[in-house]
């Protein structure tokens, strides 16, 4: 049976794109999502200058992370292309021949080779943003942004260019390994087409598996049945996947409750999302502040908790979990109810905020964190102990397995009697308080345990991050978990 799944990401996609399906395939594939440079992880990285050397780059990857055991690859859309070539080529590229080469709402290689002027073919910055939203890549609420939408659109065109010097080279003789197709009914890029210009290329039929009713984005809009079609795939029939049923459905309603997509509360506006209205594609992306929701990160790094705290439990990394920054306390909240889930007695989870809001950053400060001014916020950041302790209570997870560290975290956090850590949240904002929590806590994190930021996409905090790990060689890759977040596991 594979051991090993690789993952290629769209075209402008993060390895983060692959959370949902690596949580659902947790306990039966090990997944390890792979990215190209320019993007998530890798922003610092000049990006491939074509289509060769992201094979090359894919390959490197693959190679250094391929145990013994066999390995497959996934690819969606245009990383199905990549995924192909990086398979057919297994043996130039100095790999072990993959036993599944699976392929997600892809069209075929002709398709692609026509789209050789990726500047006249994709048009322009509004263009690609909208197509973005129509195919179920980009949330309406950051298109409309052109800060964030000129991003995404940035790293769309990055990749378009990889086609500019495509040709392709219809294969000699069959594919050595299985060939599987998932595609989407309601898909507008893939049609009868696609499979006949896959058969063309594989040497032979490929396998089909059509999902009712999906669109483009297969992996993030069901990602639940695309697992499961992948297991049966990878292993020739039903595996366990992981997490019992019952805690899974727990889990899941926690996360609903948590974010209120039950009883889609309205949102406060904000500078950076003024819609006073709930929209339920900004409050599962944690693009929204609301105004009952316990919690402002959405569904999306919720998943990316439980995920790492699932992780460590099933590895058996020693430590504790703590949240630096917690507000009304829903994702502490969510480590406390996963452990629950897992009947974990032997961990706690500690909160540490001001309860009372951000500081006010003292002349002399890091200058971005006197530009944010994130005080001006505290009529709604502030939230009291007593709130975020009854809000504990609400769930009935409010016990001594829950601690808490109130103060200003350069307070707080040197003395704190914490002892080893599993897991590290780092939700502060600004660059002074990411780099307080990462100086006192992170030397207490255990190898295998997780850090995971919020606030990533906040330049100050990112350059924190930054700073830190270069002053402590870190050099374990940082994932992206949503276009906001991302995370690092500690090996060392």
């Amino acid at each position: 049976m594979t051991a090993t799944l690789f993952c290629v990401p769209h075209a402008g996609g993060t390895a983060g794109v692959f959370q949902d399906l690596t949580r659902h395939l947790a306990g039966a594939f090990q997944v390890r999502p792979l990215e190209l440079p320019g993007r998530g992880a890798r922003a610092r990285e000049r990006p491939c200058a074509d289509f060769a050397e992201a094979i090359r780059d894919l390959a490197r990857q693959i190679r250094e992370a391929a145990p013994p055991g066999g390995w497959a690859l996934l690819g969606h859309s245009m990383g199905g292309l990549l995924a192909y070539e990086v398979a057919r080529d297994h043996r130039a590229l100095g790999l072990t021949r993959p036993e599944h080469l699976l392929l997600s709402a892809c069209p075929g290689p002709r398709w692609h080779a026509a789209a050789t002027e990726p500047e006249a073919g994709w048009g322009s910055d509004r263009d690609i943003a909208e197509r973005l939203v129509a195919l179920g890549g980009l949330p309406r609420e950051v298109a409309v942004d052109a800060d964030a939408a000129a991003y995404f659109t940035g790293l769309v065109r990055q990749d378009a260019r990889l086609l500019t010097g495509y040709r392709y080279d219809p294969a000699g003789e069959p594919l050595g390994f299985p060939l599987a197709l998932f595609l989407g009914s309601a898909d507008p890029l893939t049609d009868a087409g696609t499979v006949a210009e896959w058969q063309e290329a594989a040497g032979r039929p490929p396998r089909v598996r059509r999902i009712a009713d999906a669109g483009h984005s297969l992996v993030t809009e069901r990602p639940e049945e695309m697992a499961r079609m992948l297991s049966e795939e990878l292993s020739g029939g039903q595996v366990d996947m992981g997490p019992d049923a019952n805690r899974e459905r727990y889990l899941d309603l926690m996360k609903k409750v948590l974010t209120n997509v039950v009883y889609e509360d309205a949102p406060l506006p904000s500078e950076w999302s003024p819609d006073a209205v709930f929209d339920p594609v900004s409050r599962s992306t944690g693009l929204d502040w609301p105004s009952q929701a316990h919690t402002m990160v959405g569904a999306r790094r919720l998943d990316n908790v439980q995920s790492c705290v699932e992780q460590v439990l099933r590895d058996g990394v020693p430590g504790d979990f703590i949240e630096t920054g917690v507000w009304r306390g829903g994702t502490s909240i969510f480590m406390r109810a996963v452990l629950q889930a897992w009947g974990v007695t032997d961990r706690t989870v500690w909160a540490a905020d001001s309860f009372r809001g951000m500081p006010e950053v003292a002349d002399g400060a890091h200058p971005g964190d006197v530009a944010l001014g994130t005080h001006r916020f505290n009529d709604v950041m502030g939230v009291s102990l007593d709130t975020v302790r009854r809000n504990f209570r609400t769930y009935g997870l409010l016990d001594d397995q829950v601690r808490f560290l109130p103060g200003w975290f350069k307070d707080t956090l040197p003395s704190a009697p914490v002892r080893d850590l599993a897991l590290i949240r780092l939700d502060g904002d600004l660059y002074e308080s990411t780099m307080v929590a990462l100086d006192h806590l992170y030397a207490k994190l255990s190898p295998g345990g997780f850090v995971i930021v919020d606030d990533y996409i906040i330049d100050v905090c990112r350059q924190a991050v930054h700073d830190f790990r270069d002053r402590h060689c870190i050099t374990e890759p940082l994932h992206d978990i949503d276009g906001v977040g991302a995370y690092w596991r500690r090996t060392r």
